[in-house]
């Protein structure tokens, strides 16, 4: 295959910045248990495939369920107490989180400030638009798959 100038590799699929790892048959925990932090961060996150990644949400989202949010100076801190590498943290891990909705990221403005072009402190939180967002998908699908059911047993297409 001849690649035109400018086009860039083969795609290999999702990727891993964007991907979640279901595999209905064999999920971390059985579907019918009480799942925790550690089997919902394993389909974001899965330990076989990113280790260090998995570790550190872990690691974040335990930091984070104790405070109502964190501002980056607090996770700086924590990182370096943590012996959390900066550029894993902030270039791989929060901004999948945030992709995804596990975490929220919000600047607030410092008072006084709303009209001048001043550095917005960053504040992270976590967030509940990732279970959301699966229940939304879980629901339509489900309203889907019972549409066709019912059309079929009706003779209608």
């Amino acid at each position: 295959m001849v690649k035109e100038k400018g086009e860039g590799p083969a795609s290999r699929g999702i990727s891993s910045r964007r991907a979640l790892l279901l595999d209905y048959n064999n999920p971390p925990m059985p579907w019918s248990a009480r799942w925790e932090k550690e089997d919902v961060l394993k389909l974001v996150f899965p330990p076989d495939l990113q280790e260090a990644q998995y570790s550190i949400a872990l690691k974040l989202v335990s930091f984070l369920s104790d405070k109502e949010s964190v501002n980056g100076d607090e996770l700086a801190v924590w990182a370096q107490e943590n012996g959390v590498p900066n550029s894993t943290l902030r270039n791989l891990v929060i901004p999948k989180m945030i992709r995804l909705g596990l975490l929220a990221r919000e600047r607030v403005n410092p008072s006084g400030q709303e009209g001048r072009d001043k550095r917005h402190r960053m504040v992270l939180k976590l967030s509940k638009r990732f279970g959301e967002a699966m229940q939304h998908a879980g629901s339509e699908w489900s309203s889907l798959v019972e549409t066709w059911r019912v059309k079929r047993r009706k003779g209608v297409d």
